[in-house]
């Protein structure tokens, strides 16, 4: 009670050195409630209009695996914003800041293209420290899965290409597929004598379909439905996937009645990303089966005052990821409400 009387006693004494004009004070606190609403609708519209536009996906009568047919370029085209991969060892890549991505689907089958500017082209490993340009699509239908590619309870579907199966040098006779060695195959390459299919060299679909459950539990789908082709341009790179609708596998992101979250993750070789080292996207684009209406996050990724999850996936599975708000436009908007009220308030009691 002591305390409460004290702080009576100094709230008076503050009132009388500074005296509040209540009718003042009342039309700047409306005036800046109103400039918060106004900014915050304002913001909304904006990311309606710019980022979150949707993207029809372009009907065809077959969905091309070719890069360079005619129906990808009339298919509208959305970009996606690249950052470094620092969520989960090895840390790295961000070499490449974005990604056009362009959809085509008709009733039984979806494809994806994406174009990336590229100055090297990485294809050769025939050589330590060699690492091949990349690109891969990560999907799941249903809930967002965590952006750590899954977690436990919460596998992810990933496609997968690699430039070196298919663009790779010409292989001399006796030389292996990788390195020369004075041995054969079976002693120095165990993995593809074993028929493991991480181990090959090349693949007839150009893609491999893997599933996840977080960072470090990669693992080979038994069921391979996904085609890939790329094609290098004159900057870079463009990659399509191909797969039917329903997918065949346990865990194969079905695009028939759910939204599908999507992601995706490009490696440039001459920046030696491989592995964890690569440049992805740091939230889901968001894809309706229904409409075909592909949705992408704002552009700059969580730099920009959006949500960014991260977690710990591992060999067992990943953590579901916390949320890390960036609060720029947060903080803008205060400030704002501030200066409101401080200015009308003073030109009221003038």
């Amino acid at each position: 009670m002591a305390s409460d009387g004290a702080s009576d006693r100094m709230l008076a004494a503050l009132t009388e050195r500074v005296p509040v004009d209540r009718s003042a004070a009342t039309t700047a606190t409306t005036l800046a409630v109103v400039t918060v609403a106004l900014l915050l609708a304002g913001q909304a519209a904006v990311a309606a209009a710019v980022t979150s536009g949707a993207q029809p996906v372009e009907q065809v009568r077959q969905v091309p695996a070719d890069p360079a047919a005619a129906a990808w370029e009339d298919a509208p085209t959305r970009t996606v914003s690249l950052s470094k991969q620092q969520m989960a060892p090895p840390f790295g890549g961000g070499s490449v800041d974005e990604l056009d991505v362009r959809t085509v689907a008709n009733d039984s089958h979806i494809g994806v293209r994406l174009s990336w500017t590229d100055p090297t082209r990485d294809a050769n490993i025939a050589a330590p420290n060699n690492f091949s340009d990349g690109a891969a699509v990560m999907l799941k239908a249903g809930n967002q899965p965590p952006i750590t590619m899954g977690a436990a309870g919460t596998p992810v579907n990933i496609w997968y290409w690699r430039a070196s199966w298919r663009h790779g040098p010409e292989r001399a006779a006796g030389t292996g597929d990788m390195y020369a060695y004075p041995h054969n195959d079976s002693v120095t390459m165990p993995g593809r004598q074993a028929d493991n299919p991480l181990s090959r060299a090349s693949y007839e679909d150009g893609a491999q379909n893997y599933y996840a459950k977080g960072y470090g539990s990669l693992s080979h789908a038994p069921a391979q439905p996904v085609d890939a082709a790329g094609e290098r341009t004159d900057d870079g790179w463009r990659v399509t996937f191909v797969r039917n609708r329903t997918g065949a596998g346990e865990y194969d992101a079905p695009v028939t009645d759910q939204q599908l979250h999507v992601a995706f993750a490009v490696w440039n070789g001459s920046e030696s990303e491989v592995n964890g080292r690569k440049s992805i996207t740091l939230q889901f684009s968001t894809l309706d089966p229904d409409t075909g209406n592909l949705s992408v996050p704002d552009a700059g990724g969580a730099s920009s005052g959006s949500v960014l999850q991260v977690g710990g996936g591992n060999e067992t599975g990943g953590s579901e990821g916390r949320a890390l708000a960036i609060p720029g436009f947060v903080g803008g908007v205060v400030l704002s409400a501030v200066l409101v009220w401080l200015v009308t308030y003073w030109r009221v009691v003038r």
